[in-house]
Order: C-alpha cells, then sequence, then structure tokens
C-alpha cells in the first residue's frame, strides 16, 4: 500500500541526515520499490525462495549477477567459505563461521539477522556508493551522515592525508589522486557500512581470509596499501630467500618468520612486494594477530583479508582487571590449539611479531626493531617439536614499514586511533634460515651449564640480532629526504598489484 511504501522508506531515511533531500526522494524511492516488489535476501538484494534463514543468509548476490546492482548490497558479515574447507586444509576440519565467538572458534553458530530497517538502510548506501560513491563529495557526505562522531573525525582525518599522499605519488594532479581516493575508499565505506549498520564481524580463532562472495577483502587491503608505496625506494633483501620458502611450502613443511612489528598494514607487504616474482605465496601467510586489529572498526576489514591466528597482546592485557585477563587468556589457549593443528597440516607460513607489538620511535626521532621476547620464539619452537607437527623451518625477517601508516607513540589507549599515512619505499630483509636446535649456531654463543631459561633468551638474542642486521640495511628506504640506493644483497620489487 502507498502508507506501507512510505513506512518503509522513513525507515530508510534514516540513513541520512536532513539533507539527503532530492536524493532520496528521486534514487532512494526506486531502490526501496524494487526491494519491495518481490522476496529478496536481508544481506544481498537476490531474490529468494522459501527455506530456512540460514540458507536465505549465504544466498550472497556476486558481482554481474542478475537484477540492479543498487539492490545488491554485499554485508560484509555474510560467511563467504561456503565450501566445506579452504584450500590447502583437510576436509575432515570444521568449516567456521564468521558468527562463531572468538573463544570457541570450532563451534559454528547461526548469524543473527538484520531488521528490516537495517536491510534498507545497507540497501540504500550501497545504491549510493554504486552511484556518487567514486566522486570525493559523495563519499564525504556519505561519512558525515553515516559515521559516529569519533569516526568520522578520524576517517575525515585520514581521507585528507591519503589523498595528500597519492597527489605526491602522480606528480600532483590532483584531479586523478581525488578519483582514485574516493574509489578505493567508497570500497572501505561499503565495508565499513557492514559494520555500523549491520551485524559487526566476529573473528573466530582462526580466521581465513574473505576472498570469494561479494568483497575481496584481500583486494580492499592491497589496493589501499599498494597506492602508498614508492617501489622506486623499496627494497627486498637476500630475495633468492622467497624461493626457498616457496618450495619448503610446497613440500608440506612450514615456515616460520620471526619478524619485527611496524605497521597497521603490516600483513599486506610480503603479498605486495613478493606477487611479480612468487604470485600467490603471500596469500598463503598466517599472521599471529593482536587483538587491536580485530576489534578496531578502522582495521577490522583489512584484518577480514588476511589468514590470523588471534592472540591477545601481553602488553594491551596488562591494564585489564583480573576477570578481562583471565578470559583473553582462554581465548589465547584455544588459538594455540589452532596453531597446532596447523603445524600438523603442514604447508604453512606464519608470521609472529616477538616483540608482541609495533616499533616505536625513540624520543631522539630513531627507529629501530623493539626487542624479541624469549617466551614467544620459545612457543613456536615448542609447536615446531610437537608430535606429529611436519618439519618446521624458522626464518627472521626485517621489516621497514613505519612510515607509510606510524602507529601511536603510546603502546595502550582507546580503540579508534588517529590515523596517517605517507607515500615512501618500504623493506623486507630476510635472513638466513636459522637451525634453532643446539646444532645451529646460536648454540656456539652461549657458554656452558645454562639453564633452559638463559638458552631461550639466547636463542632469542640471536633471531633480533639477524633482525637488525638485515634492518640495518633496508631502513632507510622509507626517508624520503634520503637518496634512493641499492644495498648489497638487494633488489628493487617489481609492482605486481593494479
Amino acid at each position: 500500500s502507498r502508507a506501507g511504501f512510505q513506512a518503509h522508506r522513513n525507515l530508510a531515511a534514516g540513513v541520512s541526515s536532513q539533507s539527503f533531500g532530492h536524493f532520496h526522494n528521486s534514487m532512494a524511492s526506486v531502490t526501496m520499490k524494487a526491494a519491495l516488489k518481490q522476496p529478496v535476501c536481508v544481506l544481498s538484494g537476490r531474490k529468494t525462495s522459501s527455506g530456512s534463514a540460514r540458507a536465505r543468509a549465504i544466498a550472497l548476490a556476486k558481482p554481474g549477477s542478475q537484477g540492479p546492482n543498487m539492490l545488491s548490497f554485499r554485508h560484509t558479515q555474510c560467511p563467504v567459505r561456503i565450501s566445506a574447507a579452504s584450500p590447502g586444509r583437510s576436509s575432515s576440519r570444521k568449516t567456521t563461521t564468521p558468527y562463531a565467538a572468538a573463544a570457541t572458534s570450532e563451534t559454528a553458530a547461526e548469524k543473527p539477522e538484520m531488521d528490516l530497517a537495517a536491510t534498507l538502510k545497507l540497501t540504500v548506501v550501497n545504491f549510493y556508493l554504486n552511484v556518487f560513491g567514486g566522486f570525493e563529495a559523495g563519499i564525504k557526505f556519505l561519512v558525515d551522515t553515516m559515521f559516529p562522531t569519533k569516526i568520522k573525525s578520524i576517517f575525515a582525518g585520514l581521507f585528507a592525508s591519503y589523498k595528500e599522499q597519492v597527489t605526491i605519488s602522480m606528480d600532483g594532479d590532483a584531479a586523478k589522486a581525488s578519483s582514485k581516493t574516493a574509489a578505493i575508499f567508497r570500497e572501505m565505506i561499503r565495508a565499513y557500512a557492514g559494520q555500523l549498520i549491520g551485524v559487526p564481524y566476529q573473528f573466530p580463532n582462526y580466521h581465513t581470509a574473505i576472498r570469494e562472495g561479494p568483497i575481496d577483502y584481500f583486494k580492499l587491503g592491497n589496493d589501499y596499501v599498494g597506492t602508498l608505496i614508492n617501489y622506486d625506494r623499496s627494497l627486498l633483501g637476500n630475495p633468492h630467500l622467497w624461493a626457498q620458502i616457496e618450495q619448503q611450502i610446497a613440500a608440506k613443511e612450514n615456515v616460520v618468520l620471526f619478524a619485527n612489528h611496524q605497521s597497521e598494514a603490516d600483513a599486506a607487504f610480503i603479498p605486495l612486494l613478493t606477487q611479480a616474482a612468487h604470485p600467490g605465496l603471500g596469500e598463503k601467510v598466517v599472521y599471529i594477530a593482536g587483538d587491536r586489529v580485530v576489534s578496531d572498526l578502522m582495521s577490522k576489514p583489512f584484518s577480514m583479508g588476511r589468514n590470523l591466528l588471534c592472540i591477545n597482546s601481553k602488553k594491551h592485557m596488562a591494564a585489564d582487571d583480573s576477570k578481562t585477563k583471565s578470559k583473553k587468556m582462554r581465548q589465547n589457549m584455544q588459538t594455540l590449539k589452532e596453531m597446532q593443528k596447523l603445524m600438523q597440516e603442514g604447508g604453512h607460513i606464519i608470521w609472529i611479531a616477538p616483540s608482541g607489538g609495533r616499533d616505536r620511535r625513540q624520543a631522539d626521532g630513531t627507529l629501530f626493531p623493539d626487542n624479541f621476547d624469549p617466551a614467544s620464539v620459545e612457543l613456536m619452537k615448542k609447536f615446531a617439536e610437537k608430535k606429529g607437527a611436519k618439519p618446521t623451518h624458522f626464518y627472521p625477517l626485517a621489516m621497514a614499514t613505519y612510515d607509510t601508516m606510524p602507529p601511536p607513540t603510546s603502546v595502550g589507549g582507546d580503540l579508534g586511533e588517529e590515523r596517517v599515512v605517507t607515500y615512501c619505499g618500504c623493506g623486507l630483509g630476510l635472513s638466513e634460515e636459522v637451525d634453532i636446535t643446539e646444532n645451529g649456531l646460536w648454540y656456539t654463543t652461549m657458554d656452558e651449564d645454562v639453564d633452559s631459561r638463559t638458552e631461550g633468551e639466547i636463542r632469542a638474542k640471536y633471531i633480533y640480532g639477524k633482525v637488525m642486521e638485515q634492518y640495518a640495511k633496508i631502513g632507510d628506504c622509507m626517508d624520503n629526504d634520503r637518496e634512493a640506493f641499492l644495498p648489497e644483497g638487494c633488489v628493487r620489487p617489481v609492482k605486481a598489484w593494479p
């Protein structure tokens, strides 16, 4: 009825401010009429048949499917792992939906359904993005309309910073930079809308990258970060070792990368800098990720595009009360069980930052990798030596990525940190494989009759020293004020991502 349709239009209008005006009257009404004309999936806008709510929830609308694109708002939390098992995983493993509680990654949970108002809002937002999202003014309007006040401020600052740096990368072409920035941020907002209006995504203990379905989150992150990389300054140290790692993974053996951690975007750099020489290798990395990257709204869409083992960081747990800390410790134990299964399956690359967090600049402006926690190194050694684990290889990895997306100066604090970005060079420096047993070179640096704790400290210090050796070669690639040079043993990575 006319009255019923007007009521639905009023619900949809909740996404907008009074100034939505002519857009809502002339275009949103078309969307609503089409949406109400026939039953549609509450997530995708696709026609649905009578069936369970769960069956309808996974009826994803894919790009290029029949029907108006404006009705296919791609809800970001919809499970995309439709197959029984992800590539390279045993089919005997239980499939985990994204809505499983983080502490119970083996237990599938029904996705909470959105109400009609949220569904219609998402439909309108998606239509608006399809029509106006390629323009800077359209992006800014939707941010002002949809985002909470704090996030709105952060996002506006990030947009300005990003556009400025893209303009630099495009030799001052402001119009081209504005168009490029708007196109990237349009897809970011599409992902954020699902978190703000729909049902927020809950990460399981072991999360596999969401690649299929409406949004390829892996591509989303690569597009965003890759645009900020100056490949003419970037470096790969000991590039031949990536080929060695590739062979070890193909043999169903495991690789552990002991790396320093500098940027919120660190999970994007291995795929971006190695793709040309080793296609697909970077997609296989599993990152041991702290709670910030899976709980901060600004980080979540990018985290959804990576393989993650979700761990609560010791640094951030320091200020928690005993109850919260106990809960997080239980979650960590569940994650360790998932990691043990990966080590037993073989063929995995696991990235871990033994420092427990991102590196910070010192008061005098100097920047070096933070010291490694021996407990983190010993943990990986322990899992590699467990019964049933496939052979595991350990590599120190230096990362020079700080200036791309610098962290805040202090550790901890509220979620939703301010973001700034820089167009600059980035670097990855692999060191030769380290034998962490008593047959390794590190053992020759140790005095006789030391206890196991001291032995672990010496092992971690040795690995950290190898990271520092590589960092000394690649660290200056980020400094735009320095002349770019090619250190011995390094090459320039080739840009492979559009």
